[in-house]
């Protein structure tokens, strides 16, 4: 089973002229020679919230929101194009130790910004060093719902009281992308939202961003993501799908006592060790009115490991 997201491109030379050019230098003597990720915006991009691009990137597509550099001499540069400010985080990961750390997210708008990045298991704010527009915006944003966030590790410990904030800053600067992103965070990246009612919240706050803001593609990816979510939550109707196969989804479901719907992709370690307790489950219970509807989200690059996979577990 495949869904696939289709992309379009749009010609390099077009999107540079209707976006900012930046430049992020890095400086390092903590990681120098070894490797660092630089991520912009929401990643994987499930629902295209990004608009930017690194140099040399496939234009339009945004869906490898990271960038793997080497500092190298103590430094390194990245360039690339964005036509709204997005945030930004540096990490590092330890194959020996088999763990990661990242930096806060910080903003920079278009020319050129300096970044000094030390250890980052004891220093993560890169974002006190820059003075771009949005940065200062984000920094202040920040201070004033630090006392419902733990402003170390960044846990919201009141959300309501975080919402209302939010709230009076967005009446009082609807063009805000700042504003839009730090929903975003919350949302998307940081996953905090889990109930309906804080979701229907969240979305009263962003229908508060102008008309400008709205036509963004981080907007309406939230929107939508949002709106799925709460389509899609606990106790919910089942939205009905069209499979590759002969029967919908409904159709399925209505044939049997107990239907699994199973999302996953072939490059997913958990989901492929999952798969032989499955297939385990199904041979035992599927005369008894038990089916799985496994459905990989797999992009249509992968399709030759994803059949693979099927092969090798003999999935039905």
């Amino acid at each position: 089973m495949k869904f696939f997201f289709v992309l379009f491109l749009v010609p390099s030379l077009l999107y540079a002229q209707n976006s900012k050019t930046f430049k992020i230098i890095g400086n390092s003597s903590f990681y120098n020679n070894q490797n660092l990720f630089i991520q912009a915006g929401v990643f994987p991009d499930t629902y295209k919230y990004n608009d930017f691009n690194f140099e040399n990137d496939k234009v339009g597509t945004s869906n490898n929101p990271y960038k793997l550099v080497q500092v190298q001499n103590k430094q390194f540069t990245i360039n690339g194009f964005q036509k709204y400010p997005h945030p930004f985080s540096v990490s590092y990961y330890d194959a020996e130790k088999n763990m990661g750390n990242n930096s806060n997210f910080f903003f920079i708008d278009g020319d050129t910004e300096n970044i000094e990045i030390n250890d980052l298991s004891i220093n993560r704010n890169l974002g006190n060093q820059l003075n771009s527009k949005s940065n200062k915006e984000y920094r202040y944003l920040k201070k004033l719902y630090s006392n419902s966030v733990d402003t170390l590790s960044g846990i919201i410990h009141n959300l309501k009281a975080k919402q209302k904030i939010m709230q009076k800053y967005i009446t009082q600067n609807p063009n805000s992308y700042v504003a839009l992103w730090d929903m975003v965070i919350d949302y998307a990246i940081n996953k905090i939202y889990k109930n309906d009612y804080d979701k229907k919240s969240l979305l009263k706050n962003a229908q508060l961003l102008s008309p400008k803001i709205k036509k963004t593609n981080t907007y309406q990816a939230l929107v939508k993501n949002i709106n799925q979510d709460l389509a899609l939550g606990i106790n919910k109707k089942l939205p009905n799908a069209s499979l590759a196969l002969e029967n919908d989804i409904n159709t399925i479901v209505k044939k049997n006592q107990f239907t699994l719907i199973d999302f996953w992709f072939s490059f997913c370690k958990p989901c492929i060790a999952q798969l032989p307790s499955l297939k385990k489950t199904y041979d035992l219970y599927h005369d008894k009115h038990f089916e799985i509807i496994a459905i990989s989200v797999d992009q249509k690059a992968d399709e030759g490991n994803w059949q693979k996979i099927i092969n090798k577990f003999n999935l039905e």
